[in-house]
């Protein structure tokens, strides 16, 4: 399936770290052109590692059930300031200064990817529960032209309490966004415009 656009990112947060614990979906964080301008999401080692098994003096088997250790990373162009922090866990004072320490732990969240293939069809990703982190912090100086620091987060996955650790769909199946959005939330939270377009509340 040949992806050609990122419409938009919807993270929902997990009520508390038990595998078990339910999405507080009335605190989502709709990321699209309007509000933080995602420009990449990078999805990574999703397969088991594969090991090939010789008997026989010859290879018997290749062993590689279940999945890999997945992770990757989410650009944007400006990650509001207070969803940033949320995502990252770190502590904010009265004040709105935001606190990182050694008593930082990032919350979980299920990640909603929403794209389209080369005929416009819509193509869903789900990650339904993973923990962000933070990299570099880069700010450079201006020289002829505006120089632009933009955010990067890195993602770990794990597996959900039904064993999922990724899902994906697409229209070409006809499945509806409202169906991807209950396998992945449990229920639908978001509706989009021709199935492809920018989210608005549903």
């Amino acid at each position: 399936m040949l992806l050609t656009g990122l419409h938009a990112v919807l993270l929902v947060p997990y009520t508390t770290r038990a595998i078990d614990s339910g999405l507080e979906t009335s605190k989502y964080i709709l990321l699209n052109g309007s509000n933080g301008g995602p420009t990449q999401v990078n999805i990574q080692n999703l397969s088991a590692t594969q090991k090939t098994e010789y008997g026989g003096d010859s290879a018997y088997l290749v062993v590689g059930s279940g999945n890999g250790q997945v992770s990757g990373s989410f650009n944007l162009l400006d990650f509001p300031f207070d969803k940033l922090n949320d995502v990252l866990g770190y502590r904010t004072d009265s004040e709105g200064i935001a606190h990182h320490g050694n008593k930082t732990i990032a919350p979980y969240y299920a990640m909603y990817v929403l794209s389209h293939d080369k005929d416009g069809k819509a193509a869903w990703l789900g990650l339904p529960r993973v923990q962000f982190a933070r990299g570099d912090i880069n700010p450079q100086t201006n020289n002829d032209n505006t120089v632009t620091s933009t955010d990067q987060l890195t993602w770990r996955g794990m597996n959900r309490a039904d064993g999922d650790i990724f899902i994906q769909g697409s229209e070409q199946k006809k499945t509806t966004e409202t169906q991807f959005q209950t396998a992945l939330f449990g229920k639908q939270i978001l509706t989009s415009l021709d199935g492809a377009g920018t989210p608005s509340l549903g």
